[in-house]
């Protein structure tokens, strides 16, 4: 009930797709009390990732800029909601840098995200969904609640395609594909793909790009569906 309940108040909130991870062996040792991910995507508008030709817009700028507080403002309610019910909880923000160096955030939401069902890492090292490809902005919030865990997702389902990889301005994938075990560097130099987006952050004021999203062949498909 306590799942139903939580799935039906996140979705009413504004979310395209919730699941519930278990997150047990994966946790840094000052998170192992919130062994439970939940994971959150909303949905992008494929109007503007379809007008990401060359590189990206200010519209897309500012539609990233405002899912993620979406979604941090849905991660927060869903917090709430779980320690009024006496559960401990955790929001880690939509698009947050806690380690420069690694560029790293709390905990990665595509980690939760997989763990929870809602997809799996593509060869553009990005969440994708069976429902709308890479075009979704992922939160995630971290709980010791007893929650209906989702059936994870370990390998990838991008098979041969290379458009993503292809079409990096940053030159950053290696084309090589994802498994549950599969290291982030392995698929990306984040490193050039953070050069990129800083450079559009001077001109767009986010730090963005967006083509792997707007090439990718499930978000097309999902789009024509």
């Amino acid at each position: 009930m306590t799942s139903e309940i939580l799935r039906k108040r996140i979705t009413d909130l504004g979310a395209s797709i919730v699941g519930f991870g278990n997150l047990d062996g994966l946790l840094p040792d000052e998170l192992k009390r919130l062994p439970i991910g939940i994971s959150v995507a909303i949905r992008l508008s494929n109007a503007i990732i379809d007008g990401i030709k060359e590189g990206p817009t200010f519209t897309y700028a500012y539609h990233y800029r405002v899912t993620n507080q979406l979604l941090d403002f849905i991660a927060l309610k869903a917090s709430n909601l779980l320690q009024s019910w006496g559960y401990e909880a955790l929001p880690i923000p939509a698009s947050q840098t806690v380690n420069h160096e690694k560029l790293e955030g709390l905990f990665p939401h595509k980690t939760t995200a997989t763990r929870a069902g809602l997809g799996w890492i593509g060869k553009n090292a990005l969440l994708i969904t069976p429902e709308y490809g890479p075009r979704v902005r992922l939160v995630s919030v971290l709980t010791n609640a007893p929650l209906e865990l989702s059936q994870p997702i370990s390998e990838s389902r991008c098979g041969e395609c290379l458009l993503c990889v292809k079409a990096c301005p940053a030159k950053a994938l290696t084309g090589k594909s994802w498994r549950e075990e599969t290291k982030r560097e392995e698929l990306v130099d984040v490193g050039l793909c953070h050069e990129v987006t800083q450079r559009n952050k001077i001109k767009l004021g986010e730090p963005v790009c967006g083509i792997c999203v707007s090439v990718c062949p499930f978000g097309k498909v999902s789009a024509r569906t």
